[in-house]
């Protein structure tokens, strides 16, 4: 209720042409960046006015209605893509340490790629979240390389995101390492008891239906062990 308020505001936000009124205590006890800001040595602690330039108007609208309510609208008016919106939202909580609305972004950015990985701004979306996020940063990269690889069969008939395979530093590399770690691995043979016909003695090992195999202790040769399991 306190958004937007002129009401006990100790502050603004502005951001290209609009200007927020904010509460100081609100702010700074979510985000490291804004508690530095208005408390410390830098100009803003003295006039109480935070220009922040070159930002997303409505992201950082985002991360104000986010640190008011403890959620954001990635659907709203004038939002193309969640999808995109998402990971900018992530990328603001980062630059201005909202770790809180980090953890929500990149949830709310999930839930979205699960259903919609199959849109045209999925692609997008993986060069952007490889733009916009280091190196060091695994949490947006993780869920696209995941989802990549669970539908690789489906998304390598798009012309884009054969695109984004090759344009995109990184992102090919992370599908390989992904798809060689979750490849399957080698069934351990299922040892099974054998009595020999022959000698009648018992034994056991894998022997796989039809293979030929010699018995341990009369080394009479057969290919019918199967039907001489114990």
């Amino acid at each position: 209720q306190y958004l937007g308020s002129s009401s006990l505001s100790g502050g603004t936000i502005k951001c290209e042409d609009q200007e927020f009124n904010i509460h100081k205590l609100v702010l700074c006890t979510q985000s490291n960046y804004f508690s530095t800001a208005f408390n410390g040595e830098w100009k803003e602690s003295a006039n109480g006015v935070i220009d922040l330039k070159g930002d997303d108007v409505s992201v950082v609208e985002a991360m104000l209605e986010f640190i008011y309510t403890h959620d954001y609208n990635a659907i709203g008016e004038g939002v193309s893509s969640p999808m995109l919106f998402n990971i900018n939202v992530y990328g603001l909580a980062d630059k201005y340490d909202v770790p809180e609305l980090k953890s929500r972004a990149k949830q709310k950015f999930e839930n979205t790629v699960e259903i919609c990985w199959d849109m045209d701004d999925f692609p997008y979306a993986i060069t952007q979240v490889y733009q916009s996020t280091p190196l060091s940063d695994r949490g947006l990269r993780e869920l696209v390389v995941d989802t990549a690889c669970k539908h690789i069969q489906s998304l390598l008939c798009k012309q884009e995101f054969c695109n984004v395979l090759s344009d995109t530093a990184g992102f090919a590399s992370d599908m390989v390492h992904l798809l060689v770690k979750n490849q399957k691995k080698p069934q351990p043979q299922i040892r099974k008891e054998y009595r020999c016909p022959s000698c009648g003695h018992q034994w056991q090992g894998p022997v796989p239906s039809g293979l030929t195999c010699d018995c341990p202790h009369c080394s009479r040769s057969r290919s019918d062990w199967n039907s001489h399991v114990v």
